[in-house]
C-alpha cells in the first residue's frame, strides 16, 4: 500500500455543464462573472493546494517539460503536483502520489461548493505509466465513464416555505439594491454577480445588454456570435504522432496550447477592437459610441462568444475569422488555424441563454462545411446565422423545417477565399451591390424574400416582375449568378438581413 501511494498520478479536471452555469441568468452582469469564475477555478485549485503545503508548478514556470526534473522532484518530496497544460476549458495534471490527489480534491471541492456555488467540478486519474499517449487514452477513457456516472448538480434544496427562483429552483438568499428597486439572488447568482461587477468596474461599457442598442426604445436588436475553431483534434493527433515520452508530448502540448490561446483569443480579440474603432470611424455622428462595443462573454482556446450590436454582427465576425486564418502567416506559426461562427440575432429582452443557444447549434451547422472530409482537413471560415422572428422552440434545424425556410435559406456562407465562389460571403455583397446600381428597391428586394418562403415558383414570379421593371438586369445576373435557384436562395439570405447589414450598414 505504500508503494501504491508513492505512485505518480495523471489527473485532469473539468467543470461540467459550463453553458448551463454561464446562462441560466438572463442578466449579463451575471452572464460575464459566471464566465470568470469558470477561469478562475484553475487558479483556485492551485492556490487550495498552497494553502495544504503542496508544492506546485504551473505552466507559465517552464515551457519546456522534463519528465526525468519531475520525477526526481517528486522522490525528494521537493514537488507534489505539475500543472502539464490547459485546453479545451481543461487542466491537465500530474500529481507525485495518490494521496495528494485526494488531498487536493477535497480541499477544492469544497472551496468551490463555498464559494461558486452551482459550479459543478469533475476529476478523473490514471496511473502514470510513462507512455503519454496510453495514459492520456486512459484517462479519457476514465472521463467518459465518470461523465456517465455523475448526476446533475444540486448545490441546494429547499423547505417548502422558502421563497425561490422559478428558473433554477434555488433559496433566495441575498436582497440587494438595483436601479431603486430590490433584487432578490440566490447565492449561485450573488456568487456570478460579485464576479461580474469586478469586471464592470474596470470596463465601463459592460453594464446591461440594452447599453448596445443603437437607439433606446427604438431597436433592440443584438447578436450574440459564438465561434469555435476548426480541426483541433486531428491538429493534436497530429502533432503527437510518433510520440510517446511525457517529456516531448507535454513540451508539445504546452507549446500548441499557448499558440492556440494567442491566435484565437489574444489576437482574435485584437481584431475585434480593431474592428470596433473602424467602425467608430466610419460611422461616426450616425450612432451613439455604445453602438459599437461588444461584450466578451467567453474566450477559451479556439473557443469565443461575445455579443454585440446586430447592425455589425458580420462585421465582428468577418474581423476575427479573418485573423485566426491569417495567425499563421502573421506570426510563422507552425500550425495553420481556422474558425466557423453561428450569429444569432435578438431582442434584448429575449432570454440570452436561448439565444445563445441558436448562435451555437448555427455554428455547427456552419462547421459541417469542414468535417467529414477526405484526406487533408478542409482549413476554412464559414459562419451561419439565425434571426429570431418568433419564439418557436426547439433545435435549429426544427425551426427551420417549421418555419418553411429549411430549402430557402443559402447559408452558411465562407469568409475569405475565393471570392468568386458561390458559397463566398462577398459574392452575396455584390449581389447587393448589383441590385442597387440597377436601382432595385428595399421592398422589392423584401417582398421576394417572403414570397420565396411561400414557394419557388411565388419568387420566381416576383423576380420576373422586378426584371420587368429594370432593364438589363436579368442579363447581367443569368452572368453572374447563372443557377437561378442558386440566386433566389442568395436573395432570401440578402432579404432577412437587408436593413442590418447591407442598405443600413453602408
Amino acid at each position: 500500500m505504500e508503494k501504491e501511494n508513492r505512485e505518480c498520478i495523471l489527473a485532469q479536471y473539468t467543470i461540467r455543464s459550463k453553458q448551463e452555469y454561464i446562462f441560466r441568468s438572463n442578466r449579463l452582469t451575471e452572464i460575464m462573472g459566471a464566465s470568470a469564475n469558470i477561469t478562475e477555478s484553475w487558479n483556485c485549485l492551485f492556490e487550495q493546494a498552497k494553502s495544504l503545503g503542496k508544492k506546485i508548478r504551473r505552466v507559465e514556470d517552464t515551457k519546456k517539460f522534463d519528465i526525468q526534473e519531475v520525477t526526481k522532484a517528486f522522490e525528494e518530496h521537493s514537488l507534489h503536483m505539475v500543472e502539464l497544460f490547459q485546453g479545451g476549458g481543461n487542466v491537465t495534471v500530474l500529481y507525485d502520489s495518490i494521496s495528494s490527489y485526494i488531498d487536493v480534491n477535497k480541499v477544492f471541492s469544497s472551496y468551490l461548493l463555498r464559494s461558486y456555488p452551482g459550479m459543478i467540478p469533475m476529476a478523473v486519474c490514471c496511473r502514470y505509466t510513462g507512455n503519454y499517449q496510453e495514459d492520456y487514452r486512459t484517462l479519457m477513457q476514465e472521463a467518459e465513464k465518470e461523465k456517465n456516472r455523475m448526476v446533475s448538480g444540486q448545490s441546494q434544496f429547499i423547505l417548502p416555505f422558502s421563497m425561490m427562483d422559478r428558473n433554477t429552483f434555488q433559496p433566495y438568499a441575498h436582497v440587494i439594491e438595483y436601479e431603486k428597486e430590490q433584487l432578490r439572488l440566490t447565492e449561485e447568482s450573488y456568487a456570478k454577480r460579485v464576479q461580474g461587477k469586478k469586471i464592470a468596474s474596470k470596463e465601463p461599457q459592460a453594464k446591461v445588454l440594452d447599453h448596445l442598442i443603437t437607439e433606446k426604445n427604438e431597436e433592440s436588436l443584438l447578436a450574440v456570435v459564438h465561434a469555435d475553431g476548426n480541426n483541433m483534434g486531428i491538429k493534436i493527433a497530429k502533432m503527437l504522432e510518433g510520440l510517446t515520452d511525457y517529456s516531448s508530448c507535454i513540451t508539445k502540448m504546452r507549446q500548441f496550447t499557448g499558440d492556440t490561446a494567442n491566435a484565437f483569443v489574444t489576437q482574435g480579440l485584437e481584431a475585434l477592437c480593431e474592428c470596433r474603432k473602424r467602425l467608430e470611424k466610419s460611422k461616426e455622428g450616425r450612432y451613439g459610441k455604445q453602438a459599437f462595443y461588444f461584450r466578451r462573454i467567453i474566450s477559451d482556446g479556439d473557443d469565443i462568444t461575445f455579443v454585440c450590436n446586430a447592425r455589425f454582427a458580420m462585421e465582428y465576425v468577418q474581423a476575427y475569422l479573418k485573423a485566426v486564418q491569417k495567425y499563421r502567416e502573421r506570426n510563422h506559426s507552425e500550425w495553420t488555424y481556422s474558425s466557423c461562427a453561428g450569429i444569432c440575432i435578438f431582442h434584448s429582452h429575449y432570454p440570452f441563454a436561448r439565444a445563445y443557444s441558436m448562435a451555437e447549434q448555427a455554428c455547427d451547422h456552419a462547421k459541417e462545411k469542414v468535417h467529414g472530409s477526405i484526406g487533408q482537413p478542409i482549413e476554412e471560415s464559414w459562419v451561419d446565422f439565425h434571426y429570431i422572428h418568433s419564439g418557436l422552440g426547439g433545435d435549429l434545424s426544427g425551426i427551420r423545417k417549421r418555419q418553411g425556410t429549411e430549402k430557402c435559406i443559402a447559408r452558411p456562407w465562407r469568409i475569405g477565399g475565393d471570392e468568386s465562389d458561390f458559397h463566398s460571403f462577398r459574392k452575396l455583397q455584390k449581389l447587393y451591390e448589383v441590385l442597387l446600381e440597377y436601382g432595385v428597391s428595399r421592398s422589392d428586394i423584401k417582398t421576394i424574400g417572403s414570397e420565396y418562403e411561400n414557394g419557388a415558383v411565388y419568387g420566381r414570379q416576383e423576380l420576373i416582375r422586378i426584371y420587368g421593371h429594370h432593364k438589363g438586369l436579368q442579363k447581367r445576373l443569368k452572368e453572374e449568378y447563372p443557377q437561378e435557384e442558386v440566386l433566389q436562395r442568395m436573395l432570401y439570405d440578402l432579404a432577412e438581413v437587408y436593413d442590418l447589414w447591407f442598405k443600413e450598414g453602408r
